[in-house]
């Protein structure tokens, strides 16, 4: 609870939130750090404590063995840059498949850049990134299966752990050999299809990621990179899907086939993408398919702000035809307000223009050189201000002259020296005294000595820091009494 604030959390802020004393606190911690639950980190301004990745799984697992979803933990059976996959079983013995998403790794640290799920936050935990990790791909699964999606039986999810059944397959990056190749061809091409009518996008479909089983049946895997088919790159990741699968068949079955999905040619049937809020799929963008869809009754039709919100989180997408009948009863009013507006502005422009038009004839009645034959006076300060200007430019066109002159002179000496004497040896010296200069580098090595790293050493920042909030507290009370 206290990491949701604070990337280290303190003593006395763990004391508070658990409502125990602060001692024996201290002892459950130091117990638990003992077996790499928590670790204790202390810097030059703070001091506390951080949940690690193996409290963190305990935490998931405890949780899921009190609900009687999982009763024990096998093997690992599989690794990747984002997760780690291990064999379980629940309380009857039945076999379970463990995902346990694991954000943060070297191979990995983009994942802030390129996926949505710290949305506006400028830094996050990333435990906390592989929980949302985990939850995203839990509604993925419920959501596919209950569609009839080729994918593991979901069954639970507790923090950054989710529990699927057990897929008794080998994925196809491991697979030599198939009986009919062009039917699993298209058979991974038919699914990737049906993620486009529903409004999903895979956006990570390759040989690592589909499994196939005995029977021939293919399951896919691994969605928390799903994207919707709005998404604003949604062609590249769908042509990106489709190209991973061709050159995989090309490469490893000698398969060829110019038969594949364009992403022009698909057709979406259903919104799963708007009920899931799949990455990528905003507010506009519903009320723009809805209306390619029919549920407005009209284009024209104004829409009221906060019930087409309100009905679009709830999922009630047909009250928009209702909202813009109710709303037409308003469009005299409207357009009243509209047509005041609009005389205004035109009264408006009208002045200005005119106003434009007759200050353009002043101007060009001033501009004359005689104005009735009489010449136009010029006040003595106008004339010496263009003389003074004159002065100026003379000045800096001689100047300019000058400069060339030394540069074309310059020039022919340094051609000259280099013909007569290209075997001559010259020497320049220094201008500054040898006095600065020792100045200067003695003075340089006691800044470098200043900038020397301070090494926390033991609990004395830790004691000097109390010390200092203690006479801070005393100096903030004094003279209460």
């Amino acid at each position: 609870m206290g990491m949701k604030n604070h990337e280290i959390v303190p003593l006395p802020l763990v004391s508070a939130i658990a409502r125990i004393h602060r001692g024996a606190v201290a002892r459950i911690l130091s117990t638990l750090c003992k077996h790499s639950l928590v670790a204790f980190e202390r810097s030059k301004k703070f001091d506390g404590y951080r949940l690690t990745v193996l409290g963190y799984d305990f935490l998931a697992l405890r949780a899921l063995c009190t609900r009687g979803v999982v009763g024990s933990v096998g093997n690992q059976i599989g690794v990747g840059k984002e997760s780690d996959v291990y064999v379980g079983g629940d309380p009857e013995r039945n076999d379970l498949c463990l995902k346990f998403h694991r954000l943060g790794r070297t191979s990995f640290r983009k994942i802030k850049e390129k996926r949505d799920y710290h949305k506006k936050r400028s830094s996050v935990s990333w435990l906390y990134l592989s929980r949302i990790a985990a939850t995203k791909e839990f509604a993925f699964l419920k959501a596919l299966a209950d569609r009839g999606f080729p994918v593991p039986r979901p069954v639970d999810v507790c923090r950054h752990l989710v529990v699927m059944g057990l897929v008794e397959g080998r994925t196809l990056c491991h697979i030599d050999h198939v009986e009919d190749v062009g039917a699993l061809y298209d058979r991974l091409m038919s699914i990737i299809v049906k993620f486009g009518r529903h409004g999903l996008i895979h956006g990570d479909f390759n040989e690592f990621n589909v499994m196939l089983l005995e029977s021939g049946q293919v399951v896919v895997i691994d969605f928390p990179q799903m994207v919707s088919i709005d998404h604003p790159n949604g062609q590249f990741y769908f042509e990106r899907d489709v190209e991973c699968v061709r050159t995989f068949f090309r490469r490893k079955f000698n398969y060829d086939s110019d038969d594949y999905p364009k992403f022009s040619e698909i057709v979406r049937k259903y919104n799963l993408d708007v009920e899931l809020e799949a990455s990528g799929f905003t507010k506009q963008m519903e009320i723009d398919l809805n209306k390619v869809c029919g549920l407005f009754c009209s284009e024209s039709m104004s829409l009221p702000k906060l019930p087409i919100f309100k009905a679009y989180d709830s999922g009630n997408f047909g009250i928009h035809c209702e909202a813009g009948v109710n709303g037409d009863s308003d469009g005299a009013d409207e357009d009243e307000e509209e047509a005041k507006l609009l005389s205004r502005s035109e009264r408006f422009t009208n002045w200005l223009g005119e106003a434009t038009t007759q200050l353009e004839d002043l101007v060009l009645e001033e501009s004359g050189a005689e104005v009735d034959g009489c010449p136009i006076l010029v006040h003595p300060r106008q004339i010496e201000r263009e003389s003074e200007n004159r002065t100026e430019r003379e000045a800096y066109l001689r100047a300019r002259q000058d400069l060339d002159r030394a540069e074309a002179e310059a020039s022919v000496e340094k051609r000259t020296r280099r013909i007569v004497s290209a075997a001559s040896v010259m020497s320049t010296s220094s201008t500054i005294p040898p006095e600065e200069i020792k100045r200067r580098v003695a003075l340089e090595k006691l800044r470098t000595k200043e900038k020397t790293k301070i090494r926390v050493k033991g609990k004395q920042s830790a004691v000097r820091r109390g010390r200092k909030d203690n006479r801070c507290t005393i100096n903030e009370y004094k003279g209460w009494i």
